[in-house]
């Protein structure tokens, strides 16, 4: 990540944020967000064509043989439409991934637009995030035509309720407000997925992982099928449980 990378992302924010978006954007209409837009702006790169159909499927971007899929919700979906990019074409597929690492919540009068309460979380959300996702396109992986991108973004999110209810937990309208961008990670190789195996030891078991990764004994089992599936693991049961191997790859 470039600094003027950073400038650039900073710039579409600000420019998505305060601006409507005219009727009839060439950017397209398939119900999209503010987020989602930014980020279709910011990966293309000078020629892309945006909304190109391809097949049964219509691709986020494309930029000759080069496709991006943005994806801010569940990889599950994505299966059988990269399974088609895959076989119809001969695309590499981008497909990027963010998450918020710093966010600023703020609880909003809608009357008055007043801040009734703010709280910031810092270091939110994590690149780890992006395994159980993964879990979804593992039979794809690795593959030197797909590539996940993960940007670690800076994000505001206003909540709006009424001012008699703002401390209590109820239905409210949100509005996300992406402002910067705060590191990016591609991984593409299998080697790239094994910074997030544990460094100081060979063997594991799931609840290990689990409690040194800092994630949910869910989304730390569909991180190590990952692993495995691309042939960084090997399980085997030892006792009543099972015990991740590391394998070194040919």
């Amino acid at each position: 990540m470039t600094e003027a990378e950073q400038i650039r992302f900073r710039f579409l924010c600000e420019q998505e944020n305060t601006d409507a978006v005219p009727e009839g954007d060439s950017i397209g209409t398939y119900g999209e967000k503010r987020l989602h837009r930014i980020l279709k702006r910011f990966v293309d790169g000078g020629g892309a064509d945006f909304e190109v159909p391809i097949g049964r499927y219509i691709a986020d971007v494309r930029e000759g043989e080069r496709i991006t899929e943005i994806q801010t919700g569940s990889f599950y979906p994505l299966l059988p439409k990269l399974r088609q990019y895959l076989e119809q074409t001969e695309c590499s597929v981008t497909v990027v991934y963010p998450i918020f690492a710093d966010r600023l919540l703020l609880r909003i009068d809608p009357d008055t637009g007043e801040v009734l309460r703010k709280r910031h979380y810092r270091h939110d959300g994590r690149i780890e995030d992006v395994l159980p996702q993964i879990y979804w396109l593992r039979e794809l992986l690795p593959s030197p035509r797909v590539t996940v991108r993960v940007l670690l973004l800076g994000v505001e999110e206003h909540r709006y309720s009424e001012r008699v209810r703002y401390r209590r937990a109820g239905a409210y309208e949100a509005e996300l407000f992406p402002k910067e961008l705060l590191g990016e990670v591609f991984l593409r190789t299998a080697e790239d997925y094994r910074h997030f195996l544990p460094q100081e030891i060979d063997s594991f078991d799931a609840a290990f992982y689990a409690k040194v990764g800092g994630m949910k004994p869910r989304a730390a089992n569909a991180a190590l099928k990952v692993f495995c599936s691309m042939g960084l693991l090997r399980r085997e049961k030892v006792g009543k449980k099972f015990v991740y191997q590391k394998q070194k790859l040919s």
